[in-house]
């Protein structure tokens, strides 16, 4: 009996770059550009930190989920530059 092979997810990641105010901790983190919108200038260290965040939706349950959580799914097999490469779920039979 053959099976077939199955074919490996290919799940883009998403970056997002968040300026954080490391000075006053009660303002919130803005994204890049909505900070150069809003102030009218790039964020300048060292009262400003930008983050870079990397997310992905799972294939598996549709949440969104940070890449470096791929690596404790059972399914995941590796990253490939700006991909996240798992394998599909089987779908059992009754």
């Amino acid at each position: 009996m053959r099976y077939p092979l199955e074919i490996p997810r290919m799940t883009p990641i998403r970056r997002i770059q968040v300026v954080v105010d490391v000075e006053d901790p009660m303002v919130p983190a803005l994204p890049l550009p909505d900070f150069i919108k809003a102030f009218g200038k790039e964020p300048e260290p060292p009262r400003y930190r930008v983050l870079t965040i990397e997310v992905l939706v799972c294939p598996e349950d549709g949440n969104v989920v940070l890449a470096s959580e791929c690596a404790e799914c059972p399914r995941f097999l590796r990253r490939s530059g700006d991909y996240i490469i798992c394998v599909p779920s089987r779908v059992s039979s009754p």
